[in-house]
């Protein structure tokens, strides 16, 4: 199960995510960038791109206009599923400020999950909604046989560093890498099959990939997802929704 905070959205199953890509042209080893907060379409696009045989693509929501325009350049990423609001960043404004297609020359799809926020652009930015809808042109078995057919030796995911003393730098991850740490963290910190996680960390460091989304439904657990990091609104999420294992970093504590 994975829960959230206040006015969750509607959950979106990863094999819509899936079928959906799959229309809108994402073929094997595709990159599929993700731009979110912690909530559950994060999920769905993740495994939907695996699901469907892409490369998912996480990317830093704390990223100026300069730098998410350095990030698509250089994960060469064809779809971008991305959360319009961030705190005070609206991505579909620096989007459209990143001028000549020539600039990300990859880049052609742009799904954004939250179009009730106000107009995107001169419709180049497609609603979450409706490119879910074109999950009905692909029959679920075209999934399953995608999913089949990806190997470990491909690649499952790249994620970026921080980029503390230069431009962050892209890590190839195969589909064995991100299994083997699935398996090996839980076993490291114990989890078991009853663990409520929470974090309110983001999800394109591979650390939080592994050690919460990784840990919790690897062991059949459930995650509760914080957005951003409000310091009352996670108290009260860890008592009403009963956390076993809180994640947080050091100033978070």
């Amino acid at each position: 199960g994975v829960r959230r905070g206040p006015s969750p959205p509607v959950w979106q199953a990863p094999v819509e995510g899936a079928r959906a890509l799959v229309a809108a042209g994402v073929g094997k080893d595709a990159r599929v960038g993700i731009l979110m907060t912690n909530r559950p379409e994060h999920l769905a696009a993740a495994f939907g791109t695996a699901l469907a045989g892409g490369v998912i693509v996480p990317l830093n929501t704390f990223s100026t206009p300069a730098e998410l325009e350095h990030l698509l350049q250089a994960s060469a990423v064809s779809t971008l599923l991305f959360e319009r609001r961030v705190a005070q960043k609206d991505f579909a404004a620096a989007l459209a400020e990143l001028g000549p297609a020539e600039r990300i020359p990859f880049l052609r799809h742009l799904v954004m999950v939250d179009p009730a926020s106000g107009p995107a652009s001169d419709g180049a930015i497609e609603a979450w909604s409706s490119f879910l809808e074109r999950a009905a042109a692909i029959p679920p078995a075209r999934v399953e046989a995608r999913a089949a057919a990806v190997a470990p030796s491909d690649v499952g995911a790249l994620f970026f560093s921080s980029g503390t003393t230069s431009r962050p730098k892209g890590i190839l991850h195969s589909q064995r890498a991100v299994a083997i740490q699935w398996w090996r963290w839980p076993r490291v910190m114990g989890v078991a099959d009853d663990v409520r996680s929470w974090t309110a960390n983001g999800f394109f460091w591979s650390g939080n990939f592994s050690m919460v989304i990784g840990s919790t439904l690897s062991t059949g657990g459930a995650i509760v997802l914080q957005p951003t990091f409000h310091a009352e609104e996670a108290l009260a999420l860890l008592e009403a929704e009963r956390v076993t294992m809180p994640f947080a970093w050091p100033h978070q504590w």
